[in-house]
């Protein structure tokens, strides 16, 4: 870890799982307007948009995508994944914490995408592989502090000790 900050951010376990099931979708470019139309008319608590020059990126909650889907040209899609969100506001000059979070997932055998805000990163993983990726985490993190568990109100498996279940 380069920086020493990161260390100390990660023994606070600062993630939650997001309690819905996201997929990830690709649209051609000309599904702009209407994706970001879409995004703005579902106010889901977790969505991102990301435009390419030849690809439009979706991630939004797998239900709404499979309500929304039959309105959009034809899409490849991967589902279901999970988010990982890590509820702290990092710091932009922070160096290496996605870094020290993806080694310790890729020693794991978990495979990831990340997705960032402005403040906070996520991580998507697959959600068969959820378990790992919480377990990984957790050992990263080092020696288990009292982590409080919140209650989700989806039928996916239980977080990991030392984890929190977003409800939304």
């Amino acid at each position: 870890m380069s920086d020493p900050r990161v260390a100390e951010l990660l023994s606070r376990r600062p993630w939650l799982v997001r309690a819905e099931q996201l997929a990830l979708v690709a649209l051609p470019p000309t599904a702009l307007a209407q994706a970001a139309q879409a995004l703005a008319d579902m106010g889901a608590p977790f969505a991102q948009l990301i435009a390419e020059p030849n690809m439009i990126t979706l991630v939004l909650p797998d239900a709404t995508w499979q309500s929304l889907r039959a309105g959009f040209p034809p899409a490849q899609v991967e589902a279901p994944f999970r988010a990982i969100s890590f509820d702290i506001d990092l710091p932009a000059d922070l160096v290496g914490f996605l870094a020290a979070v993806g080694r310790a997932l890729a020693d794991a055998g978990v495979p990831i995408l990340a997705v960032c805000g402005y403040t906070k990163d996520h991580i998507l993983v697959r959600e068969r592989h959820l378990p790992a990726a919480l377990a990984a985490l957790d050992s990263l993190a080092g020696p288990s502090g009292a982590t409080s568990i919140v209650p989700s109100t989806s039928t996916s498996p239980p977080a990991a000790s030392g984890s929190r279940v977003s409800a939304g």
